[in-house]
C-alpha cells in the first residue's frame, strides 16, 4: 500500500459560467486523516472532490497532493482514487475482474492482478464470491467490492462521493463502521463527501461544513457539534435552539444578556469570536439535550439560564422523549432527554408547566457572520 498523502488547496475556486460553485478557499488535509466535506445539496462539496480528483479543472488556485502541484495533472497522475455512490461496477464482469480492473489499466499482468484481487476479496470478506457478478450481491457487498477496487491501485488519497447514499438505514450504519475500520487498517487519507450529519460526526477525524461554495466551519466532530460558530452550522448539525438576545454586559469571562421570558442568560463566547457592545443583538445556540427539566410544581424559575415552559407537544422516539415548550415571552424551546431520567415523576403532557434550565458552557454565542475559507 502506498504511503498516505496530504492534500493542500490554496485559494481554489471553480466557476460554471456565471455560477461560482466553489469560492476561493484554502484547506490542508493531513496525511492519513479522515476528513468529511459536509453540507446540503449545491454547497460545492462534490465539486471540491472532483477538483481534487482532476475530473474538473480549477478556475483559480492550486492543488497539491503529497507536496506535488497536480493542478494541471490528469486524474491518473494524481495518486488519488475515487469511489462513487453508484459504485460503477461493470455488470458483465466477475468480482475478481472488477476488483482487478484498475491494475489491468496500469498494465499489470493477469496472474499478478488476480492474485492481488483475491487478496482484497479476502480482506473485505468476499473471498468465495470471486466468480459472481455484481447483481448477485447485496448492496453492502457491492459497496465493499467498489471500495476494494479503489484501494487495490494503492492510492495515497481515497476520495469517496456519498458512497453509502443508496443503502438502507441499518446497512448504512454497518458500512460506516466498516469504512472506519478500513481507514484504520490501510492508513490512507480519506476525503469523504456526504450530506448526512450523523454519518459525518460518526466517521470523521475532522469535518468541513460547507455552504454556498465556502467552508463555514472546520473542526473535529465534538467541536463542530458542541461549539457551532454560525447559525447555519448550529441548525444544520443536529437539532438546536437558536435564541435571539440583547447584550447587557460583555466581559472576558462571559456575556450576560436578556431574552424575552427567559432568566438572565450567561454564555461563553466562541473562541476568537466577535466583541459585543451593550444592547447589541446576538444569537445563542443551545442543544435540546443540554436542557434539564423538572416539574413546575417543584421550585421556582432559576435566576440565570433557565425558564418556565408550557408544554406544547411531546414526542416519543423510543430511547428519548422530545418536548417542545413555550416560555412566557414566547420563545419556543426544544428539549430532548432519555425517558428513563424521569422515573421519579410522570412524563409531562401538553399543557403542563415545567422548569427548564441549562449550564453556562452549553449556551454558545454564534459569530456575526460566516467565515470564508479555512
Amino acid at each position: 500500500m502506498s504511503a498516505a498523502k496530504d492534500v493542500e488547496l490554496d485559494r481554489v475556486s471553480k466557476s460554471f459560467g456565471t455560477m461560482l460553485a466553489v469560492r476561493p478557499l484554502s484547506l490542508h488535509i493531513r496525511a492519513g486523516e479522515f476528513l468529511t466535506l459536509l453540507g446540503p445539496s449545491g454547497c460545492g462539496k462534490t465539486t471540491m472532490l472532483r477538483l481534487i480528483a482532476g475530473l474538473e479543472q480549477v478556475s483559480g488556485g492550486t492543488i497539491k497532493v503529497g507536496g506535488e502541484d497536480v493542478t494541471d495533472h490528469p486524474p491518473n497522475r494524481r495518486d488519488t482514487s475515487i469511489m462513487f455512490q453508484d459504485y460503477a461496477l461493470f455488470p458483465h464482469k466477475t468480482l475478481l475482474e472488477n476488483v482487478g480492473y484498475g491494475l489491468k489499466m496500469r498494465g499489470i499482468d493477469r496472474t499478478a492482478r488476480e492474485s492481488r484481487a483475491r487478496s482484497w476479496l479476502e480482506t473485505i470478506g468476499l473471498a468465495e464470491y470471486g466468480q459472481r457478478l455484481p447483481h448477485q450481491l447485496s448492496g453492502g457487498q457491492r459497496q465493499r467490492v467498489a471500495l476494494a477496487r479503489s484501494l487495490i491501485v494503492e492510492p495515497g488519497v481515497l476520495l469517496l462521493d456519498e458512497p453509502l447514499g443508496a443503502l438502507d438505514a441499518n446497512l448504512r450504519q454497518q458500512m460506516q463502521r466498516e469504512l472506519r475500520r478500513m481507514h484504520r487498517d490501510v492508513g490512507l487519507t480519506f476525503i469523504y463527501v456526504t450530506h448526512d450529519q450523523q454519518e459525518a460526526l460518526a466517521m470523521s477525524d475532522r469535518v468541513a461544513v460547507m455552504r454556498d461554495g465556502r467552508i463555514e466551519q472546520l473542526g473535529d466532530p465534538v467541536n463542530i457539534y458542541d461549539c457551532p460558530e454560525t447559525e447555519f452550522v448550529a441548525r444544520f448539525i443536529g437539532a438546536c435552539n437558536v435564541i435571539v438576545a440583547r447584550v447587557r454586559r460583555a466581559t472576558a469571562s462571559g456575556i450576560e444578556c436578556d431574552a424575552d421570558g427567559l432568566a438572565s442568560l450567561v454564555a461563553q463566547p466562541a473562541p476568537g469570536g466577535n466583541l459585543y457592545g451593550e444592547g447589541e443583538r446576538i444569537a445563542l445556540a443551545l442543544r435540546p439535550e443540554a436542557i434539564s427539566i423538572r416539574s413546575g410544581d417543584h421550585g421556582c424559575v432559576p435566576e440565570r439560564n433557565g425558564t418556565a415552559l408550557e408544554v406544547r407537544s411531546v414526542e416519543f422516539t423510543g430511547a428519548t422523549l422530545k418536548i417542545q415548550g413555550v416560555s412566557p415571552g414566547g420563545n419556543m424551546l426544544d428539549v430532548e432527554f432519555g425517558r428513563r431520567t424521569l422515573d421519579d415523576w410522570p412524563p409531562p403532557v401538553p399543557g403542563d408547566q415545567i422548569i427548564a434550565e441549562w449550564r453556562e458552557p452549553d449556551l454558545t454565542v454564534l459569530r456575526k457572520s460566516a467565515r470564508n475559507g479555512d
